[in-house]
Order: structure tokens, then C-alpha cells, then sequence
């Protein structure tokens, strides 16, 4: 099983819309696909579910099953109990959407274990501190525990657009990170920002594992590494061919940017383009014309149909993103076979 998230600490990008969208796709080239909202505000699982599902969801308690398993119907259900001190993580109950498409709902409660992450996170190389892991990993276990629920291939994760403690603690879940952009300032300056935060993080993570798990082996933890594996550039409103000139100049220097502050290259090519780039992942035209209608319709952009209220263009536009999104997949796996498998971490905590 590989994981990965869109990230990228500047909003705006159509990063929970392409994550959607990829994650049918994924499901539809037939393999089997949990997605995870993380995200306080749950846009992903407002794109996945209609809005009295999702109340219906918010609203009913966690599940009893008869062997006393107790299941918690959204991230924050799952997690809460960890959060207070008082347990071990519950076992997610995941919704069907599509075959072989899962849903985890994200819930706006999540955003109370942001404190409690920021907390625990100084305090984790404490080799006598059970509960600084516990915190600190609980998105990691959730995230395999509703893999494993579904015996999924890929688990896709919908995070929101901060370098805080919650999001930290997600992408420790990820085996890999796409960064969505546009061609504009915003964005190269979200590489420049984003970019040496991974870094840091990864550093620390691994320093503190170093330091704290030594010993006979209890219980092995994956550790992810959340590699960038690339970038999807979206344009601005244009032709679908290529970029619009007033945009050109910040477009050609996204590969100087991702590689020299994401991937952390001393000397990038500056010559590099977006073209040539093998790090961008796809190059696609804005489709504000459709989410509104996708949303609706409660699809993705590339099943929508004339009974959905869409014709003319539109049409062609939604042929033109099947084969895109087809293409992006392809890649993002590729990419993903190339990563190395996530090694075990060592620790003393027995649960």
C-alpha cells in the first residue's frame, strides 16, 4: 500500500477538487482506493458525499458492533479518544462511494487535535513518553488501519492549506506529496515556503526516531518519508495548449523553484521548463466551469454527461480531462512504484 497527498501551504490551487478527481480515476484503472479527509473544513467529503449524507454522518454517534469493536464515522470520531488521553484510536467505518472507492469524512472537530499535536510534538524524543507517540502517529495508524480495513492499494489524503501541527502529523502518513500550482507569484512563493518545511520536518522525525526507539523491537511503525514526487501546474482561464503569456514569466520559473526548494537541489538547471520538466506531473486548463455542475452532480469532472447540464464545449472539455486525468495517474504511479517501501521504525511501546 503507497499513500500520498496534495500539499501545498498556498490555497487556491484546486488541490481537494484534483484529489477527488484522482482518486476516481485510481479506483476506476482498478485499484483499491480509501480516501482520508484531514481537513477541519472537509471540503473533500463535501465533494464526496450530498450534504444531508454528510449531516446524517456528523450527526449519528459511533458504532457499536457485537464483538464490542467500537467504529467512529469521521476522522475526529476516530481519533478523539487519543486526543483526550483515554485510549487507543478507533477503528474507522468507512463509506462505499464507488468500487473499490472508500471515504473516511473529515469533521471540523479535527481541528481540536491540532493543540494537542503541537504539544506532544517537542516531547517525542523522550524514550518515556508513550503518549507523545501515540499522538503523534495516530493519523499514521488511522490511515492503516482503513487501509488494511479494505485490503487498499493507495490511500489518498485531503489536507488543508497550513504548515501547522495537524497537517504535519498528516503528511508523516504519506509515502509521497504532488504539489498542485498556478503560474503566479502565490505559488513560487508557496515552493519557497513549503518546500524547506518538508525538509524540516522529515529531518526531525527522523532524528527523533534515531534517538528514541533503540532496544528489543515491540512494534514496528512505518516511516514515511513523504517524497515530492512532483507538481501539477493548473492554468489560468485560456487555451488548453499552453500558457497564457501574461502568466508565462511565473510558469518558467516553477521548475527552478521546485527543484531548488522542494526537492533541495544546490544547482537546478534554470533553463529547465515545464515542458522538459520531468517533476511536472501535467499541465491542465482551469476548469471553473465545471466544479460547480461536477459538484452538483456529485461526480467527477470526467463522467459528467449532457443529463448533468452540460453541452456544447463542455463536452469536449470532459472527454479532454478523462484522458488528462488518466494521464496524471499513470504518472503518479509510476511514480509511486519508484519510491522505496517505507522502513519500520523501532519502538518500545506495546499497545
Amino acid at each position: 500500500m503507497k499513500s500520498l497527498t496534495l500539499f501545498n501551504n498556498k490555497g487556491g490551487v484546486g488541490k481537494t477538487t484534483l484529489i477527488f478527481n484522482i482518486a476516481h480515476m485510481l479506483a476506476r484503472q482498478g485499484n483499491r482506493v480509501v480516501a482520508l479527509d484531514y481537513d477541519p473544513q472537509c471540503n473533500l467529503s463535501a465533494l464526496f458525499l450530498e450534504e444531508d449524507d454528510l449531516y446524517d454522518t456528523w450527526s449519528a454517534g459511533n458504532i457499536q458492533l457485537p464483538d464490542g469493536t467500537v467504529q467512529g464515522r469521521t476522522v475526529a470520531a476516530c481519533v478523539d479518544i487519543v486526543r483526550r488521553g483515554k485510549g487507543e484510536l478507533l477503528d474507522p467505518k468507512l463509506i462505499s462511494i464507488a468500487d473499490n472507492l472508500w471515504l473516511l469524512p473529515g469533521h471540523i472537530g479535527l481541528s481540536r487535535f491540532e493543540q494537542t499535536l503541537a504539544e506532544e510534538w517537542p516531547k517525542i524524543q523522550a524514550a518515556d513518553n508513550e503518549r507523545a507517540l501515540d499522538v503523534t502517529t495516530a493519523l499514521d495508524r488511522l490511515s492503516n488501519k482503513a487501509a488494511a480495513q479494505v485490503d487498499a492499494d493507495v490511500v489518498v489524503i485531503d489536507v488543508g492549506p497550513s504548515l501547522g501541527a495537524l497537517n504535519r502529523a498528516a503528511v508523516l502518513a504519506c509515502d509521497a506529496i504532488v504539489v498542485p500550482l498556478a503560474p503566479d507569484l502565490f505559488s513560487l512563493q508557496g515552493l519557497e515556503n513549503v518546500g524547506p518545511v518538508l525538509r524540516e520536518w522529515r529531518d526531525d522525525w527522523q532524528t527523533a526516531c534515531q534517538s528514541r526507539f533503540r532496544g528489543e523491537q515491540a512494534l514496528q511503525l512505518p516511516l514515511h518519508q513523504f517524497h515530492p514526487i512532483g507538481y501539477i501546474v493548473q492554468q489560468h482561464l485560456a487555451r488548453a495548449d499552453r500558457i497564457p503569456s501574461g502568466y508565462q514569466h511565473w510558469a518558467s520559473k516553477i521548475p527552478f523553484y521546485f527543484h531548488h526548494y522542494v526537492l533541495g537541489e544546490d544547482e537546478p538547471q534554470e533553463t529547465l521548463s515545464i515542458e522538459s520538466d520531468d517533476q511536472c506531473l501535467a499541465l491542465i486548463k482551469h476548469h471553473a466551469s465545471l466544479v460547480p455542475i461536477a459538484q452538483q452532480a456529485a461526480k467527477p469532472m470526467f463522467d459528467l454527461k449532457q443529463a448533468d447540464g452540460i453541452g456544447g464545449a463542455q463536452l469536449q472539455a470532459v472527454a479532454r480531462f478523462r484522458k488528462e486525468f488518466g494521464a496524471i495517474v499513470e504518472r503518479i504511479h509510476q511514480k509511486l512504484d519508484a519510491l522505496p517501501e517505507a522502513k519500520p521504525i523501532k519502538s518500545n511501546v506495546r499497545r
